[in-house]
């Protein structure tokens, strides 16, 4: 499984263009884009939280990588978040906002669709209960056999390119707009 640590950075990085957005930094501080992006990103795992308190069945629709890493409910959360967060603001901004948040939520199941360990995700939902990977599965979840560090070396170990690639794109992404705006303003 893909470490909540990844989900967060993934998230967060990909959000740092936004900070560029004077619709979205008027709408909230610029530390608080990337900061909410990589929370967002992090929910869908919240669902482990119902299997352990609520005794949620690993078959049930709302069992671990179920109904809540769906990109159709991801979506619609997002919508609603980013309707909360931006009423009264312009039709764009809400958009902005809720493009930006949908994305990073996103980012969550592909990544546990590219891990080589459990059930597989239900990405279409509500179209389909089926659990899916990604044809290539380069993120180790490695069994309870490995020793907690050794395990943890190894999550972490595959996951590094994944937070780079996010990390570069990120910056990249504030760079270019940067970049984009001074030319704009000779």
């Amino acid at each position: 499984m893909a470490s909540t640590t990844t989900h967060f950075i993934v998230g967060a990085a990909l959000a740092l263009p936004a900070l560029k957005s004077r619709r979205l930094t008027a709408l909230l501080p610029g530390w608080a884009l990337p900061i909410s992006a990589g929370l967002l990103a992090m929910v869908p795992d919240l669902d482990l939280a119902g299997r352990r308190l609520f005794g949620i069945r690993p078959s049930s629709l709302l069992s671990h990588r179920g109904l809540f890493h769906s990109p159709f409910f991801l979506i619609l959360l997002a919508a609603v978040l980013a309707l909360i967060v931006a009423r009264g603001a312009s039709r764009k901004t809400f958009a902005y906002l809720w493009l930006l948040w949908a994305g990073c939520m996103l980012t969550h199941p592909l990544l546990d669709a590219l891990t080589d360990g459990g059930r597989g995700v239900m990405l279409l939902i509500p179209f389909a209960r089926t659990r899916l990977y990604l044809p290539w599965r380069p993120i180790h979840t490695p069994d309870g056999s490995v020793r907690l560090f050794a395990r943890a070396f190894l999550i972490r170990s595959s996951e590094i390119p994944f937070c780079a690639a996010a990390i570069v794109a990120g910056v990249s992404g504030l760079l270019l707009r940067k970049r984009t705006q001074f030319k704009k303003s000779l």
